[in-house]
């Protein structure tokens, strides 16, 4: 007796989930040559929150665009006159794989930064497996973090969707109850 209105709801949240999803991978907000720089820069946020008593700290997230594991990965921050080092998580022990992000996150003691249209020169220093080394400085912007990120949206449009399913669903019982 509900088979079709289930089948539509089903299909509604299938739907709803896929778009989300493939808009959340195609935001990135700067890209990098496939071809000649192997590190694409997907953000640079901060402040974040909780701040620490050493000052605001930047999180800073790459991604492997290229086609050979990455195996030692650095990138400095310049604000003013004062570099800042991030060092991630890469090593030929585990290098990071074409395709995949790395973050790292850095407590900025005494470095002043102004989010938003300001831009700061960001140096990222990559050895690929193969032994190539590659070295570039790109602009980059701090964005403040979202309040909430966008897994969280795709999450809040998938429960109303199953909300409001489920008052059709009850409504139509009662209705066919009468």
């Amino acid at each position: 007796m509900f088979k079709g209105p289930a089948c539509v709801i089903f299909a509604s949240v299938l739907l709803t989930a896929a778009l989300l999803a493939v808009a959340i991978s195609g935001s990135h907000p700067v890209s990098a040559l496939q071809n000649q720089e192997p590190i694409e820069i997907v953000s640079v946020l901060g402040p974040l929150r909780p701040f620490t008593p050493g000052g605001p700290a930047v999180e800073i997230t790459l991604r492997n665009v290229g086609v050979e594991p990455v195996i030692s990965l650095t990138a400095t921050l310049e604000l003013g006159f004062e570099p800042f080092e991030f060092t991630f998580d890469v090593a030929s022990a585990h290098p990071l794989q074409p395709n995949r992000s790395t973050s790292a996150r850095l407590c900025l003691i005494a470095g002043g930064f102004i989010s938003g249209n300001l831009s700061y020169p960001l140096t990222i220093n990559t050895t690929l497996q193969n032994g190539a080394n590659f070295v570039y400085t790109k602009l980059v912007q701090i964005v403040e973090p979202p309040l909430i990120s966008a897994w969280g949206w795709a999450v809040i449009a998938i429960v109303i969707v199953i909300l409001v399913a489920a008052v059709i669903v009850l409504r139509r019982r009662r209705a066919a109850k009468a």
